[in-house]
């Protein structure tokens, strides 16, 4: 007589699983953010919005995808191939039939904007290098969530019997950490410092799924909020581990090189990034603020820094140095367009005020106002700002050509923004470099270097010998 099968274990191809954790966080957009939702009747591009409701969300795959994207870099390097151990968490990648399912469960995170504030419009233009002017017909607008606009983040991994949950719960942490430092951007426009993020208040929850009590501690928790009544952390870390005392969490190595300078900015006299005036008697043009406070994109900052760069390749190359900028910034004509690997950060302004001036446009034959040429101006005096840049696995020559931007910045050699024929958009300030291998030096004030002014020298002859692409 035949023996009565295990219903449990023979269940079919069912995966089992000895755990599930729960984990979730409130993510705050430090940044503006185009999460895109498609073309609108009113601007170009809008951001995505819940149908129900109208309020903003972010899809679980686009999360899914940054949070990969990061762990595959972190694990292998930028622009590497995919490291084998992030599959083991995110599941087979497009196109490999053979992949596995994922353990980890990303869900849609529905957001919502601070009281008082509104999503905000935004122009952009695309600027002929030869003449510093905008192109005909390239000028387009764009819907933008205000910094401080917030999500709620939840994450399900499903621990499998013959897996190491110690191993799946490291990857995840690797891969939530970039949310939790800021290196992680979300939506279009990330090299130009829109969609920069950071995660606070995380929860975590472990339900254990080996026994009959845990299982029906999870079938009647609230499966909407299981941590609910979870304590809050700073830090995912140590979410988990008071969660789970025994865990044992594997460090694993940062395999990413990367350039970056931290500048520490000022405004010498005046600063005007245009924005019209959108309330009844407003200014005919505004510095850009986001969400109500003066802001200095990151788009204004690398136009300009492109156009010098420019200037000092074609200089230094000839008719190579277009093709050598291209590179580091991204070509502005190829289709399709690809990303830069130089990163800008978009700035807030602290301190300093608004200076409400007027214009006049004169006539050059007879000396005289033009009629209906008047028009007044609300441009941002003094201030302090920090912004950082970061070029992803540099060469040589790009970390030297960076170098030359940085001092001519300094130097008060590169305007930013609007009206800088009178004097507008002057920075000067100092700035921290950290090479690829660790090593940090000072640029101060007066240009001089704390460091190793050798390799300020050896960076800088790489850059006068690089090779066109």
């Amino acid at each position: 007589m035949a023996s009565t099968p295990n219903r449990l274990e023979d269940a079919g191809n069912v995966r089992r699983f000895s755990a599930r954790w729960v984990i979730t966080g409130e993510l705050v957009l430090e940044t503006a953010a185009h999460l895109g939702g498609g073309e609108g009747d009113t601007v170009d591009m809008v951001v995505l919005r819940d149908a129900r409701d109208g309020l903003p969300f972010i899809p679980g795959t686009s999360l899914a995808g940054a949070l990969r994207s990061h762990l595959a870099d972190v694990l292998g390097g930028y622009f590497t191939k995919e490291d084998p151990r992030v599959s083991q968490l995110f599941g087979g990648s497009r196109g490999d039939d053979e992949g596995e399912q994922s353990p980890l469960i990303v869900f849609d995170a529905p957001g919502s904007v601070p009281e008082g504030l509104s999503i905000e419009v935004r122009d952009g233009v695309s600027i002929d290098p030869a003449y510093g002017v905008a192109k005909p017909h390239k000028k387009f607008d764009f819907e933008v969530l205000p910094a401080g606009t917030s999500f709620n983040l939840r994450f399900d991994l499903l621990i499998p019997k013959e897996e190491n949950e110690n191993y799946l719960l490291s990857l995840l942490r690797t891969a939530l950490q970039g949310l939790e430092e800021e290196e992680i951007s979300l939506g279009k426009r990330r090299s130009r410092g829109l969609g920069r993020v950071k995660v606070r208040k995380w929860q975590a929850k472990r339900f254990d799924l080996s026994t009959q009590e845990g299982w029906l501690t999870w079938a009647l928790s609230d499966h909407e909020k299981p941590t609910k009544e979870e304590k809050t952390f700073f830090s995912l870390q140590e979410a988990l581990l008071v969660t789970f005392p025994v865990l044992s969490l594997k460090r694993l190595e940062d395999q990413r090189r990367r350039f970056i300078a931290d500048l520490d900015l000022e405004v010498v006299n005046e600063l005007l990034v245009r924005s019209p005036g959108l309330e009844p008697g407003a200014p005919d043009v505004v510095h850009l603020q986001s969400a109500a406070r003066p802001v200095l994109p990151g788009t204004s900052l690398v136009g300009a820094l492109r156009q010098h760069a420019l200037k000092i390749a074609c200089l230094i190359h000839k008719d190579k140095g277009k093709e050598i900028v291209d590179r580091l910034f991204g070509p502005d004509n190829e289709n399709p367009p690809r990303a830069s690997w130089l990163r800008v950060s978009e700035s807030f302004i602290e301190g300093g005020s608004y200076k409400h001036r007027w214009r006049i446009a004169i006539d050059r034959f007879t000396g005289g106002v033009i009629k209906g040429a008047l028009f007044d101006e609300f441009a941002h005096r003094r201030g302090r700002l920090r912004v950082r840049l970061e070029i992803r696995s540099p060469s040589d020559g790009q970390i030297g050509l960076a170098l030359l931007l940085i001092r001519d910045l300094l130097a008060e050699e590169i305007p930013v923004g609007g009206s800088v024929s009178v004097g507008r958009g002057v920075l000067s300030g100092t700035a921290t470099v950290t090479f690829p291998d660790g090593q940090v030096i000072q640029i101060s004030k007066d240009l001089s270097v704390k460091g190793a002014v050798e390799l300020l020298e050896e960076k800088i002859k790489a850059f006068q010998e690089e090779k066109a692409p």
